[in-house]
């Protein structure tokens, strides 16, 4: 699967100056890449869940072999068939988000499936399980983007770089 990756600007000065101070240096750095991650799965988690959903209305229609999928209405120009005799978790009716806008949720599985998990001390991934979060994130050829990843990511950089700051400033004053 395809990943989303937040890296640190400028990561070779950074473990310099970790090295430098020494003491709780990479601690403390360490303390805020895990914070600043798990702000952005949060962030994440909040878009899916709670962004406005401007899209079209689908209505799902099961059948014994097949569930048809409608835009618009029940009688609405059929988007979709596929085998389903009706066992899938699905609301009757779903309101979808409009290019741009974050994942709606319907069953919930994407926003369960969002994680953080420390790669090293200076890096976390955030991630979904699920292989379509790529494909809602960056569109497809019949699909434009969903974001949700990159505006969290973005609104969670300054946070980050304050976080640095005040885990290395602590630890130089700790060294003292």
């Amino acid at each position: 699967m395809k990943t989303i990756r937040l890296e640190i600007e400028n990561v070779k000065e950074l473990q310099a100056a970790i090295k430098a101070i020494g003491g709780n240096a990479e601690k403390n750095v360490a303390k805020a890449v895990m914070a600043s991650g798990l702000a952005i799965e949060a962030d994440v988690k909040r878009r899916i869940e709670n962004g406005p959903k401007t899209g079209y209305v689908y209505y799902r229609i099961p059948g014994p072999k097949y569930m048809t999928v409608r835009r618009g209405s029940e009688d609405g120009p059929i988007v979709a068939m596929f085998k389903a005799a009706g066992k899938q978790n699905l609301s009757r009716v779903h309101q979808s988000s409009a290019p741009g806008q974050a994942p709606a949720t319907d069953t919930g599985t994407l926003v369960g499936s969002v994680y953080a998990k420390p790669e090293t001390p200076l890096s976390i991934l955030v991630g979904s399980r699920l292989p379509y979060a790529y494909y809602l994130e960056y569109g497809t050829r019949k699909i434009r983007p969903r974001k949700a990843w990159e505006p969290a990511v973005e609104s969670v950089r300054p946070k980050l770089a304050k976080l640095i700051e005040e885990g290395l400033r602590k630890a130089t004053d700790e060294s003292r």
